[in-house]
């Protein structure tokens, strides 16, 4: 096998932690994909995020995963660079806690391991999300 399929399959797979960790509510599965001083950076309209990578954590911990609550979550990688011990991976993921991303991940192979060391996000709430909070909002006005 060429080393350049192993890379890209290695980061492949660090990728997918973080996407079956998010679908699960695996914490210990999502952590793995991280390296631990890793950062987030994130536009959801209006809303600016930066914070450190135990943010996405205590978020997803809060949260019901979409397997439990039966929301269609998926992601799917639409692009990947690599260049010696770094690479950049966009992934498109849908129906994540009421919300589409398109996610940017950058990635450092430390140690022998793909981690990624920082992710950017672009957010739209779904269109079931936006009639939900629209609901609320009118059960909360009427009530």
């Amino acid at each position: 096998m060429n080393k350049s399929i192993a890379e890209f399959d290695a980061i492949r797979k660090t990728v997918d932690k973080y996407g079956e960790g998010i679908s699960k509510g695996d914490i210990a599965l999502l952590r793995s994909a991280f390296h631990p001083k890793a950062m987030m950076y994130g536009c959801h309209g209006e809303s600016i995020t930066m914070v450190e990578i135990e943010g996405l954590f205590s978020y997803v911990s809060a949260q019901e995963s979409p397997l439990t609550t039966g929301e269609k979550h998926r992601y799917q990688i639409t692009k990947m660079d690599l260049q010696g011990q770094v690479a950049s991976v966009e992934v498109l993921q849908e129906n994540c806690f009421g919300v589409h991303y398109v996610n940017y991940f950058q990635l450092l192979k430390i140690e022998g391991q793909w981690l990624i060391v920082s992710k950017a996000y672009d957010a739209v709430m779904t269109k079931e999300s936006v009639q939900v909070t629209a609901q609320e909002s009118k059960q909360v006005l009427a009530g």
